[in-house]
This record gives structure tokens, sequence and C-alpha cells, in this order.
């Protein structure tokens, strides 16, 4: 893949993920940002919540990697997705309605559930990822980076941004798709 067509396409898709939250979910009453279709299943504000989560810590990551990125070399202009990458971008696919368990420390608690708090974090984590891709042309995309779940996973730093992209665009859905179910409040 190559690096500056990927940060282009990456960050074009990040615009439109602002775009839709401000439009679709920013509008939304705090008793529909809450509202769930069953008790099993997350609502609007849940799915942000979740995103916050665990994007987090993958943005602390790659900033981490660009802030003490090596200055004197002029990192590769393509990059190809590791093994683990491939699999967990088809895990995150947002064309699939596959349901995936998320782990237990990425599952949002009622504590977690204040709107305003819940998109401020929003919108900050979309920054700072935003800033790690403006910042991404001094950092090789192949440098490893370690999994939350464990540091025996690692993926690459290209595989996280194309990851990360792709689960936002999933929970989006899935909070769009909350939105049009029958019984969502009309306030």
């Amino acid at each position: 893949m190559d690096v500056l067509d990927t940060r282009q396409d990456l960050r074009q898709q990040l615009q439109q993920i602002r775009q839709t939250v401000r439009q679709e979910f920013e509008p939304l009453s705090e008793n529909q940002l809450l509202w769930k279709p069953a008790p099993t299943q997350w609502g609007v504000l849940e799915c942000l919540v979740h995103l916050n989560m665990a994007n987090q810590y993958y943005v602390n990551q790659l900033k981490f990697k660009v802030e003490h990125a090596p200055n004197n070399i002029l990192p590769p202009f393509t990059f190809e997705m590791s093994f683990n990458g491939r699999m967990m971008l088809g895990l995150l696919d947002p064309k699939s309605t596959r349901k995936i368990p998320s782990p237990g420390m990425f599952k949002p608690k009622a504590y977690h559930l204040d709107p305003q708090k819940a998109l401020t974090r929003f919108y900050a984590i979309l920054d700072d990822l935003d800033a790690v891709l403006e910042g991404a042309d001094v950092i090789d995309w192949n440098t490893k980076v370690a999994s939350p779940l464990t540091s025996w996973i690692k993926f690459r730093f290209g595989d996280v941004l194309v990851f990360m992209t792709a689960h936002y665009q999933r929970h989006l859905n899935q909070a769009l798709r909350v939105v049009q179910q029958a019984g969502f409040p009309t306030s």
C-alpha cells in the first residue's frame, strides 16, 4: 500500500466520520442516545463510548511512536498489512453485521454514559488520530504496535491506522441502525 495515498484516504474517512456524528448523533436527546433496542444490545451512546475506550489506547500508542520516531531516517513509502492486521481488519469490517463480542475492558459501563463527556472525548480522540496521520510521514508504517489485550500480539503502525478507521465505521453503522429501529424515541 502506498503510504501517502493511504494516509490521505484515511484522513478523508475521518472527516466523514466526524460529519456523520455531528449530523446524525449530536442532535439526539439524551434519552435517544441512551435508548437500547434490547437489554443486550448497545444504544448509540454505548457505540460511541466503546469506540472511545478501544481507540484511546491505540491513539496513545501511535502518538508515542510518531513522537519518538528517529528523525534522521527516511521511512519507506509503502507498507504491507501484517497477518494480524488483516485478521483484525476482517473482524472489524464495517460492511459486516456479524456480532463479535467486545473484550470486557472495552465494554461500556453505566458510569461511562455521559453524553457530553463521551462526545467531547470522541472528538478529541479523532483530533489526535488526525494529528497522528498528519505527522505519519516521519515513521515507518511497518513499525510494531502492541495489542492492548496482550503484548504477544503485535500489529504494524499502518495496520492500526487502517483497522481503527474500519472500527469507527463499523460502530457508526451499528449506531445508525439503532436510530432506524422501530421504537426509537422521537425525542
